[in-house]
């Protein structure tokens, strides 16, 4: 289950967007259903897609903005609470770190354990090609709030400054 909970979801989320388009004015965003806020760069585009998981089928809710040449994506599944339960919180975060480097074919560059809300979570620097011709480095943030798993990442083609383009968005993320 470990492997299992978060395998598809930073592929699927970097898959549904490209990291192409035209530079627009940030916005304050917030999602009701999602329960959270962060102020964007551009406009979200809304997707969601059932994937069969391990633990049954599972509902991926992600937004994605671009702006420039970065993308930015939320991503949130809620998850069997049982399941949950049962699993250590930093278990559940180790997963889906492997998850996402092993899917992407990427390389871990940092992590660091962080919280929102009391909440734990991990910040993750990853080098990927992203299954595209164009290496990218993703800064990531994942949290695990109760049986809900997000993730908050920035996609930026490798070389450019990551933490700039990258920190605003990050450190605006928020649960309403």
């Amino acid at each position: 289950m470990k492997h299992g909970i978060s395998r598809f979801l930073l592929i699927g989320a970097l898959l549904t967007t490209a990291c192409h388009g035209a530079s627009i004015q940030g916005a304050a965003f917030s999602s009701e259903t999602g329960e959270f806020r962060v102020e964007t760069p551009a406009p979200f585009e809304e997707t969601q897609q059932a994937i069969q998981t391990p633990v049954g089928p599972v509902e991926i809710h992600t937004f994605t903005a671009e702006a420039e040449d970065s993308a930015y994506v939320i991503a949130y599944s809620d998850y069997p609470s049982a399941i949950v339960d049962e699993t250590d919180p930093q278990a559940l975060l180790d997963s889906s770190r492997d998850g996402a480097v092993t899917n992407l074919g990427g390389t871990l560059i940092s992590e660091e354990a962080v919280e929102i809300d009391g909440y734990p979570g991990r910040s993750l620097v990853i080098s990927t090609g992203a299954e595209t011709d164009e290496p990218a480095t993703i800064s990531s943030r994942i949290y695990l709030v109760d049986n809900r798993l997000y993730q908050v990442l920035v996609v930026i083609p490798e070389g450019k400054n990551v933490e700039k383009a990258a920190a605003g968005f990050l450190e605006s993320f928020a649960l309403e």
